[in-house]
């Protein structure tokens, strides 16, 4: 594993390089992409988990847009280099520039496009199970350093779509948040103005410094 991060086996015998070269062709494939999202936090200051749902909308090259539904209304948008996040409740919204960054954000969005700059902090475990229908891949920090901000990943892979299907992410102070995404719709027809954040007159717009 240290020698080769993607000549892990799971238990039926394949590879993780066999499977990540199926995810990678697929996101190649991609133009668009169409989720629903069940996002879930487990905190330590919290009695019971935080859910969320809502949907994902992702557009090639840079076009993203996280819609909240549940329980309070939030929008986030990624297009023409600028991160938008609208409040409708508080009637507010946040404007940052991610133009810097932008390669690097859809990058680890991704997760499994960024496999082969993970491996250089996280060893992987790889698991395939004949009998789910995902695999599955642990990274482990490979140093405290980064172990004291992230304890643990795992990611869930599809077997038939090759997409990530969960994400789970232990940060160092224990706190889990989760995601899964079910419905997928892949290279359907998506209107540009998915993008696009009409904020209603009356809504507080503050202009974001990244630090």
């Amino acid at each position: 594993l240290m020698a080769s991060p993607l000549a892990a086996a799971g238990k039926s015998g394949t590879s993780l390089q066999a499977v990540m070269k199926k995810v990678q062709e697929q996101q190649r494939r991609t133009n668009t992409l169409q989720a629903e999202f069940r996002q879930e936090k487990l905190l330590a200051l919290l009695a019971a988990p935080e859910i969320s749902t809502g949907t994902f909308v992702f557009s090639k090259p840079n076009n993203v847009r996280w819609s909240y539904t549940s329980p309070k209304r939030v929008e986030m948008v990624i297009a023409a280099g600028t991160l938008t996040t609208w409040y409708p409740d508080l009637k507010k919204a946040e404007r940052l520039d991610v133009k810097r960054f932008e390669d690097s954000i859809f990058k680890y969005m991704g997760a499994t496009g960024a496999i082969d700059e993970l491996s250089k902090y996280f060893t992987f475990t790889f698991t395939d199970s004949p009998s789910s229908p995902q695999y599955a891949l642990d990274l482990e920090p490979r140093t405290r350093s980064i172990e004291k901000r992230v304890k643990r990943i795992r990611l869930w892979i599809d077997k038939q779509s090759f997409m990530t299907s969960k994400i789970e992410y232990v940060e160092g102070d224990g706190d889990v948040t989760r995601y899964e995404f079910r419905n997928l719709k892949i290279n359907q027809p998506l209107d540009a103005g998915r993008f696009t954040l009409n904020l209603p007159t009356g809504t507080k717009l503050e202009q974001m410094k990244l630090q």
